[in-house]
């Protein structure tokens, strides 16, 4: 699990370089903000930007992951310029090319979350909201929302965690997987306590009643 001291480090030298990048597009210095981004991508990954939005997501994340094991620092730093840039197009009414940045930046927060933990995710969590705004007149990829299912879940939004099983089970009906994904989800639930429920904005009726009805 990455300490929390690491994640205020990593934060606040991202929160410097996203205000130059701000700065600039404040200034309407488009270009030169995306050509910022470029090169602090080359330097903390080791890709340009051109490349990282040629790749699909997998094979970004297997290019991320030199013996198998997910760089986790370069996949924050590349979700977090992928942001950047997609709020850059968008300010310049280029939905199409912002919708795909956006698409890969909230993927890349997501994994990188799911494969290392983090103590204080409270930075990542909201980034991730963000991101859930600027998409929320789009249908995510079925991918992200399992993925969403783990972190709503992860991070203690449960009524969220549920929302999502549903709407996958309303794709999927007989999806045996996402079935038993559910149940093993409310179980884990009935572990908690009535508090922890209430502040994820559930309750043990429902964990109950969620059960029997995957049953």
């Amino acid at each position: 699990m990455i300490n929390k001291d690491y994640i205020l480090r990593l934060a606040e030298r991202m929160g410097r370089e996203l205000a130059i990048i701000l700065g600039l597009c404040k200034r309407e210095k488009y270009q030169e903000a995306l050509i910022y981004i470029d090169d602090l991508v080359l330097r903390m990954s080791g890709f340009t930007s051109r490349s990282i939005n040629a790749l699909s997501e997998d094979l970004l994340l297997k290019a991320l992951s030199p013996l198998g094991i997910l760089n986790v620092e370069a996949c924050l730093w590349i979700a977090i310029m992928l942001k950047a840039e997609g709020q850059i197009y968008e300010d310049q009414g280029n939905t199409n090319e912002s919708y795909y940045r956006y698409l890969k930046s909230l993927h890349l927060f997501l994994t990188a979350l799911h494969h290392e933990p983090i103590e204080d995710h409270t930075q990542f969590s909201t980034e991730i909201r963000e991101l859930l705004v600027k998409l929320e007149d789009y249908e995510l990829p079925n991918n992200l929302k399992k993925q969403l299912f783990w972190h709503y879940e992860y991070s203690g939004q449960y009524a969220k965690a549920e929302d999502t099983l549903f709407e996958l089970l309303e794709i999927h009906p007989v999806d045996q997987e996402i079935q038993a994904q559910g149940i093993a989800f409310y179980k884990r639930l009935l572990a908690k306590s009535d508090a922890d429920l209430q502040t994820g904005q559930f309750s043990r009726l429902e964990v109950h009643e969620g059960i029997a009805q995957l049953l």
